[in-house]
């Protein structure tokens, strides 16, 4: 009886360890939950790497501004942040998605909309868990770059 006390909390621990593995979502899947979350983020004014990389390249007639002030402002205005292609590319721990990113903000009762042709978004893998002992790696987004200044 000691035995079955003792085997069937170790194979249900077991089980739920396999089912990590077996049942985990593809890296796609989870670079796709990263961007999602990201986007969402901005969208409810929390903080987000694409959020912040808004803030720290934001210049106005050439100069640049304060960073806290524009985050601020940025947060306030609670952009809608649409990747239009969120294919990765996969290299092992490191992916890449380079797309289209179209960002509306709605300024002073204005809404304004632009599109940057070409943004560079790395991700990096990371090891997580999930209930304290079940191993799930997340992707976490590392940078943001735009090679061009938006189109209206």
């Amino acid at each position: 009886m000691k035995k079955l006390l003792i085997a069937v909390p170790v194979l249900a621990l077991i089980g739920l360890l396999v089912s990590g593995y077996v049942f985990a979502p593809s890296d796609k899947e989870l670079i796709q939950r990263a961007l999602d979350e990201s986007t969402t983020a901005a969208r409810e004014g929390k903080p987000s790497p694409v959020l912040d990389h808004l803030s720290r390249s934001f210049t106005y007639g050439g100069e640049a501004t304060s960073t806290y002030d524009i985050s601020k402002l940025i947060h306030q205005a609670k952009p809608i942040i649409v990747i239009h292609d969120p294919s990765p590319q996969i290299d092992g721990e490191s992916a890449r998605v380079v797309s289209p990113v179209s960002v509306t903000v709605s300024f002073m009762g204005q809404d304004i909309d632009s599109t940057f042709p070409e943004v560079n978004i790395e991700l990096k893998k990371e090891n997580g868990f999930k209930w304290l002992f079940v191993p799930e790696p997340r992707w976490r987004i590392t940078s943001v770059s735009a090679q061009s200044l938006p189109s209206n």
